[in-house]
């Protein structure tokens, strides 16, 4: 059980925010890449049943050694 169930908050639904840019001088060195190298930063947020904000996580990874896949159910 995460932290978070066991404080009483339940995720219903997630938000997710994917950029690119370039990285900065502080990131290209954490992340051992060129700074000529695109990054993804992701944003997501999770939501209670209410819509209340339960969680915030921000995310920065280099471009080219990643896979993003969502699955989306429609109707």
């Amino acid at each position: 059980m995460t932290l978070l169930a066991q404080l009483g908050y339940a995720g219903a639904r997630v938000r997710e925010d994917v950029t690119a840019r370039l990285p900065t001088a502080e990131e290209g060195a954490l992340l051992a890449m060129d700074r000529t190298e695109p990054v993804l930063r992701l944003a997501r947020l999770t939501l209670d049943a209410e819509d209340r904000p339960i969680q915030a996580d921000m995310m920065t990874m280099p471009a080219h050694r990643q896979r993003l896949r969502y699955e989306i159910r429609i109707g």
